[in-house]
């Protein structure tokens, strides 16, 4: 997962105009002169169209002026907020706490120049003869209104958020007494078979849920008074369109329709799931409970694969060999790197894209298994994208051309151990060829947990005063076929994107769909992607380097030839019934 630090609604901001100098202070006033049709045809007699055209481009040039000096503040007022949520995510302290929430409150206050929002106003009203600039505009004006007019509400969401972040951070799992990491957790449920010891792993995660229930209800209701004041029903919404420009109807609409082609691969694995299970814990399949998933049976390939990984440092090093072998030099590169656990450290992982080209990091807590391997080859999926970012362009351009398209290429490159051959000589060939062989089964039961994330907090965001229980445990019986006899409890609440990214799960969503259209495309271009030195010129030459200047769409069918569509990832999800 990558976290970036702009404004909420800058990752929508994008300039194709050349920075132009302008004298101090001549920007960033309200007494800006907006040339009329009258004057211009006083001084240059011309036809209609052509005194049109210079009015937009005097619009333009003034609104290029405008945003271009309002980023030379905002830049080191980021770079700044973003070494300092490193180290409170890093160390989750109540110091650190209060150091990031004032550097991004400076970044706010950035936002509260009543001249330069009085000149946006104005601006708005125009038009620039740019679509693109237009939508840009649109934007940039939006974050100065809501900053000015519903600022406090902001804030105060913001210190919520960072006081749930410290609660749940803090919080440390215990078995029968005794202190253990989430990564310790993950393990115990993949790989032990007694039920008793099952139930207080999986019991000792949902305590940590417990804790920030009611708060997270609280904060959903806090965050939807926000939507409802921009003129939204609810906060997912908002965010969806706001943040991601994503129609909800034509995301909606996605997920049905590639769920729909995967239901019979679905019905499959799931059938076949629930029989290994009920083998395994020598139990009725109806007998099956939450704390039962998760399980490695005895003859899945990735239990062999987890035996062979001796170490945390291996699973580093394999990862930065795979990317080595695709040009990128780890080593040699500005990557910082923080990948084991350890108290008052976030216990998930994730990407700081500090400085396009100059600073990325990785937070991650890794053990020795495959999913670490996962881990870790995705968040350096992010970080090398980041790095392959033009550092000359505009700085609102300085970052992925969106969430999904980055995390499109992380995904990517976290697959590389089923789809290519990164764990070979490391893995013995038999178990590597039935673990890679696992990926459509993979594949496809993620679609599953993104519908479940997703409904869910679609649903939650509708309605927080519902049962949340037992919204998420009707969900796990419908798309993952679990049993209506389950437990319910607080599972939802230890999901980390609800708290500190809302609406962003779909990104991973839509990004799955992108991943396999992208990876179609390289390995028909390029072979194996690791087995290619030319891979990382590849990617950022035609991806990486273009930053926010190309619009994902216009990307894909850049890159592919294509329009993004379902056709590559439904192909990948067909599963072999025999």
């Amino acid at each position: 997962m990558r976290i970036s630090y702009q404004k909420i609604n800058s990752q929508n901001f994008t300039s194709k105009i050349d920075k132009k100098e302008t004298k101090s202070g001549e920007v960033g006033t309200s007494t800006f002169n907006y040339p009329t049709s009258e004057q211009l045809q006083g001084y240059m007699p011309c036809g209609k169209i052509d005194v049109e055209k210079k009015i937009m481009d005097k619009n333009k040039e003034k609104y290029v002026l405008l945003r271009d000096e309002f980023c030379e503040k905002l830049e080191p007022k980021y770079l700044d907020a973003a070494i300092k949520d490193w180290n409170f995510y890093t160390n989750s302290t109540k110091e650190n706490m209060e150091k990031s929430s004032k550097a991004n409150d400076e970044i706010q206050e950035l936002y509260r120049n009543e001249n330069i929002y009085k000149a946006l106003e104005i601006l708005k009203k125009t038009d620039l003869g740019d679509k693109h600039l237009n939508n840009q505009l649109k934007h940039f004006y939006k974050d100065f209104d809501e900053e000015l007019n519903a600022g406090v509400a902001k804030k105060a969401l913001r210190d919520k958020e960072n006081e749930i972040a410290a609660k749940y951070n803090s919080y440390i799992p215990m078995i029968d007494g005794k202190e253990v990491s989430k990564a310790e957790i993950s393990k115990i449920m993949q790989m032990e078979k007694d039920s008793d010891i099952r139930q207080k792993a999986y019991e000792a995660k949902v305590k940590g849920g417990d804790l920030i229930a009611d708060d997270l209800v609280e904060f959903v209701k806090m965050r939807n008074e926000f939507a409802k004041s921009q003129g939204y029903d609810n906060f997912f919404d908002y965010q969806l369109k706001e943040t991601y420009d994503v129609e909800p109807k034509e995301l909606n609409k996605l997920l049905d329709d590639v769920f729909e082609k995967a239901k019979d691969s679905n019905k499959i694995i799931q059938t076949e799931e629930k029989n290994e299970l009920a083998k395994a814990f020598n139990i009725k399949s109806e007998e099956l409970e939450s704390y039962h998933y998760g399980l490695l049976p005895d003859n899945d390939p990735t239990r062999d694969v987890n035996k062979s990984l001796k170490n945390k440092e291996q699973v580093v090093d394999i990862s930065k060999q795979a990317y080595k072998n695709m040009g990128y030099d780890i080593d040699n590169m500005p990557i910082t790197l923080d990948l084991f656990p350890r108290k008052n450290k976030n216990t998930h992982g994730f990407c700081f894209d500090i400085d396009a080209g100059k600073d990325a990091r990785i937070l991650a807590n890794l053990t020795n298994d495959a999913s670490s391997v996962d881990t870790l080859c995705h968040e350096l999926g992010h970080c090398v994208y980041h790095l392959g970012i033009n550092p000359n362009l505009p700085f609102l351009e300085k970052t992925a051309s969106s969430p999904a398209m980055t995390e499109a290429v992380a995904m990517m490159m976290g697959d590389l151990m089923k789809t290519e051959n990164i764990l070979e000589g490391v893995v013995d060939a038999k178990t590597l060829d039935k673990f890679k062989k696992t990926h459509k089964k993979d594949e496809s039961k993620f679609i599953n947990h993104s519908m479940q994330i997703i409904n869910f907090e679609r649903e939650m965001y509708r309605n927080p005063d519902q049962d949340l229980g037992k919204l998420w445990h009707d969900l796990k019986c419908q798309y993952k076929g679990h049993n209506q006899s389950e437990k319910i409890d607080n599972e939802w609440a230890t999901i980390p994107h609800y708290l500190s990214h809302p609406a962003y799960y779909q990104n991973y969503f839509r990004a799955d769909l992108m991943k396999a259209q992208m990876y179609e495309h390289l390995t028909n271009k390029l072979g194996n992607l690791t087995e290619n030195p030319n891979t990382a010129e590849y990617l950022n030459k035609n991806i990486f380097e273009y930053g926010k200047s190309i619009e994902e769409n216009d990307l894909i069918e850049q890159l592919t030839g294509k329009k993004l569509s379902s056709d590559a990832l439904c192909k990948s999800l067909q599963v072999d019934n025999n």
